[in-house]
């Protein structure tokens, strides 16, 4: 393809990011198309680059965000206030669902369905009868009272399942057409319709493939959704996330609450279009004239809301001629309060958002500027503004592609455009000590982890036909991070760790785990050594019959008691302290011997000389560290090598037989213990309790009650 195709393949990749049509090409994504989102790619890609512990989506709508966390192993929340859409999300994030149950609730829905004797009621929605003939809306009610009466014997999870399949089934049902945003075109006919039967069929197919595909990735959803106010979030702990990406609702008059009356006219959740309001719209964002001039709002009270301030001045004129351009059109929309009643409601998102995001979070808003009667309205400017105010420092904007520009049937001429508000919280961006902390600690952990360690890792893996895992692209798991499970089923990534019949291809069993910390000053630090032990020692238990080697790479400043809890709880540690940190930095002339008193301007002064350090200067500091670290890091091989070259010393099988003897107290138990002849015991076998000794001293310990899973233990030990 000529390059020039390529670029043009490239920017129409890049514009649809902010929309959800990619996205019907996606496992679980596809099941079910709601317009109001955006690229689920793109969302994987943010995810991955930013690395995040916990994402939110506030406007999680059918659950994007929280379906590409779930692929990537991410945990997350997602927060959704309109009813409907909220249980069609729940269905695509039940995707963990055995799938053999999925399929018989489907037969069980269809043999039920089959037996049923339906007549249509008299009295039918007018929506419904422009949408169907008679025979299909038959079929869909029998549907419909076969999935109420099987219901209440469903789990949750897999009710939420069985009615999203049904809701997919009906718009391929329809001989109507729809709207690009999923408004129902009534006197619009498709030129092909599908007998529901066979739509049913059909999407129950793809969701069963979808799901086997989910499945072999992961084992369930880390997703936390809930029905909430995202100008609230209630549901969400303070300062737990660390990454926010969402769309919320434009500006621009579309009615997030008429994209899904088709369906939930099916469902009698609604009779017709006025229903709506007291239903959903109600819940949500005012972002549309019919919801303001139901509310019967007033500008100036709007307007008086302190919320505003930071926009107020830039505001009222944007309101005020909206409100007197309004009088010359026929439509007569009260777009002037659904601007200031829009941003008022954004302004209590961005407060809500200061409370649960964390102090290095970073936020994505997928935002369209406005343009409503042609009065132009800044959308991303304002919405930073207002970040600004909710206490969040830096905002910038990235633009993806221009809008209303195609269009003959336009409203009006204002060019206008699409993009992401990039958000950044107001300790990042003020504390420069914290930045270059973090710029140093990276620069260390590359130069240590990997330019140091890594190489004699490789180079003893290879020798012992191990294989060797860090942080970077493996066909075997997904995305560049080295994650394992522990006990209690909770993800944790690693630096490195070693395998036994390990491939690019295949996950191999783990006997070496490594991981790394890098701390400025002492305090807190006997906090971090417990974070390492929290995360280490519960994936450790996990592996116990292997008595794994585990590994931790400090530098930095570390107190002893942090130090000595650690090699306590069997970690072989390299330490390399500050003071080796600021001698290794002393041989390239650069001084980082600062504290916590030291000036924000040398700070800035210091990450910029770090930022150009050139890669002489980094070959020099590397042969600095490895010096000072050399005989932490020969320790610490040693302690692997003799890990994992260890040889059984001795394997000691005792069989036990006996009876059982049970007692009430503690006075009981020790008359009965008396009673006990020792001298010539009776009784059956219980079980068999194994010691393995190593030459190095390690020792495994277990017990078995069969021979046969003793066998099989011994044999795969081996």
């Amino acid at each position: 393809m000529p390059a020039f195709c390529n670029n043009i393949q490239s920017k129409a990749i890049t514009e649809r990011t902010g929309t959800f049509t990619d996205n019907m090409k996606l496992p679980i994504h596809r099941w079910f198309r709601y317009s109001a989102g955006f690229s689920a790619t793109w969302v994987e890609e943010v995810i991955t680059e930013l690395e995040p512990q916990i994402v939110l989506d506030p406007f999680a709508g059918s659950g994007t965000v929280c379906i590409a966390a779930d692929k990537l192993g991410v945990n997350s929340y997602g927060i959704e206030a309109h009813p409907f859409v909220y249980r069609l999300a729940k269905g695509k994030l039940s995707w963990n669902i055995p799938i053999h149950k999925f399929l018989e609730a489907i037969t069980e829905i269809k043999n039920i369905a089959a037996s049923l004797q339906l007549k249509l009621p008299e009295k039918i929605p007018v929506l419904l009868s422009k949408c169907y003939t008679e025979d299909v809306l038959i079929y869909l009610f029998k549907i419909r009272q076969a999935y109420l009466n099987l219901a209440p014997t469903l789990s949750e999870d897999l009710q939420a399942l069985v009615f999203l399949a049904i809701c997919a089934t009906l718009r391929s049902s329809s001989y109507v057409g729809t709207a690009q945003w999923q408004y129902i075109l009534p006197n619009k006919r498709k030129v092909k319709t599908c007998e529901p039967l066979v739509a049913f069929d059909n999407q129950v197919a793809l969701m069963q493939q979808d799901m086997h595909y989910m499945q072999c990735l992961r084992k369930e959803t880390q997703a936390t959704f809930l029905q909430e106010d995202a100008r609230v979030l209630e549901g969400i702990p303070n300062q737990s996330v660390d990454l926010v990406i969402t769309s919320p609702p434009y500006a621009n008059n579309y009615d997030y609450a008429d994209a899904t009356r088709l369906e939930m006219t099916f469902w009698g959740e609604v009779n017709s279009w006025s229903d709506l309001h007291d239903t959903v719209r109600k819940f949500l964002i005012r972002s549309n004239s019919q919801h303001v001039s139901k509310d019967k709002l007033k500008l100036d009270t709007l307007i008086a809301n302190p919320i505003l301030e930071p926009i107020r001045d830039e505001l009222i004129p944007v309101c005020k001629e909206l409100e007197i351009v309004r009088e010359t059109k026929g439509g007569n929309k009260a777009y002037h309060t659904m601007i200031a009643a829009y941003f008022t409601d954004m302004g209590a998102v961005f407060h809500a958002l200061r409370r649960v995001t964390a102090s290095d979070g970073k936020i994505c808003f997928v935002v369209g500027d406005s343009a409503p009667y042609g009065v132009y309205v800044p959308v991303e400017k304002w919405l930073g503004k207002l970040a600004n105010e909710a206490g969040f420092y830096l905002w910038s904007f990235e633009k993806i592609r221009e809008r209303n520009v195609k269009w003959k049937n336009r409203k009006h001429n204002i060019p206008l455009h699409e993009g992401r508000l990039w958000i950044e919280s107001e300790i990042m961006a003020q504390s420069p000590s914290h930045k270059f902390g973090q710029a140093l600690g990276k620069l260390l952990e590359d130069i240590v982890l990997y330019d140091i360690l890594k190489p004699q890792l490789q180079q003893f893996a290879q020798a012992k036909s191990y294989y060797l895992d860090w942080q970077r692209s493996r066909p075997a798991r997904s995305g560049k991070k080295v994650t394992w499970e522990d006990k209690y089923g909770n993800k944790h990534d690693l630096d490195f760790v070693i395998e036994v019949d390990g491939s690019d291809n295949k996950l191999g069993r783990p006997v070496a785990f490594i991981e790394s910390a890098w701390r400025r000053y002492t305090k807190h630090s006997k906090n971090k050594a417990q974070e390492i032990q929290g995360a280490i020692l519960p994936i450790i238990e996990v592996h116990h019959l292997s008595a794994p080697f585990y590994g931790v790479v400090l530098a930095g400043d570390f107190t002893k008691p942090a130090l000595e809890q650690l090699k306590n709880n069997g970690f072989a540690v390299i330490y390399i302290p500050y003071k080796g940190v600021v001698a290794a930095f002393a041989e390239i002339e650069f001084d980082v011997a600062f504290d916590e008193n030291t000036p924000d301007e040398q700070y800035t002064i210091a990450f910029r000389k770090l930022d150009s350090l050139t890669s002489l200067d980094k070959e020099k500091l590397r042969q600095a560290l490895m010096r000072v670290s050399q005989e932490e890091i020969d320790r610490f091989m040693e302690n692997l090598r003799n890990s994992l070259e260890r040889y059984i010393d001795q394997i000691i099988v005792i069989p036990l037989f006996g009876n059982r003897y049970k007692f009430d107290n503690i006075n009981d138990a020790i008359t009965g213990l008396n009673n006990i002849k020792l001298d010539s015991p009776v009784g059956k076998f219980e079980k068999f309790e194994v010691i393995v000794d190593y030459n190095n001293g390690d020792t495994i310990r277990a017990t078995f009650n069969n021979q046969n899973l003793l066998t099989d233990f011994l044999e795969r030990f081996g």
